[in-house]
């Protein structure tokens, strides 16, 4: 794929990502390709079906998630420091996005990212429990079903930038609370 059909097909995902999670649900096709600054033919050259252009969202979604989460585990000091970092990098990476388009999706299998994904979170749960930093009773579905609730907008009208503020506020204080003292 030459570069300009490239970056207009990033364009897009990224547009459709974020209006996905400024309005709560499908955008218009319209919307998506005025946001990403494209024609409509580019969209439907790219994405010839809602369902392509779904699965495309939500696959870019989670392996930026995921991508981060990786670094992060290799750089953090420790395991709740690597449990603060991923949750706020896949809360800006749209993984909000995975838990609104997937009732939408026809057929939602990404073996090779849920499989990075596990191991991701065994690798950040169990090292946060190493270091005795966290409650004992924590586990990787406690920290997958949290991101779903942070990343998800609150349907109440704010802007993005605000929306995503609040979430990351909220965030910290789950966090703090996991934490012992």
């Amino acid at each position: 794929m030459r570069a300009d059909a490239q970056k207009n097909r990033q364009r897009l995902i990224d547009s459709t990502i974020e209006l996905i999670l400024e309005v709560g649900g499908e955008p218009s096709r319209d919307a998506i390709a005025e946001r990403a600054g494209v024609g409509i033919g580019t969209l439907y050259r790219h994405f010839p079906d809602q369902q392509s252009l779904l699965h495309a969202v939500a696959r870019c979604a989670l392996e930026r998630s995921i991508s981060a989460g990786e670094s992060i585990v290799e750089n953090a000091r420790d395991g709740a420091e690597a449990l603060r970092q991923y949750m706020h990098a896949a809360l800006d990476s749209g993984i909000g996005v995975v838990n609104i388009v997937h009732p939408f999706l026809d057929k939602p299998d990404w073996p090779d990212l849920l499989s990075r994904a596990g191991t991701l979170m065994n690798s950040i749960v169990g090292r946060a429990l190493e270091d005795g930093r966290l409650r004992s009773d924590l586990t990787e579905r406690d920290i997958v079903f949290a991101m779903i609730r942070f990343s998800r907008p609150l349907a109440v009208g704010l802007p993005l930038e605000e929306e995503r503020a609040v979430a990351h506020r909220h965030l910290d204080f789950y966090i703090d609370g996991l934490c012992i003292p």
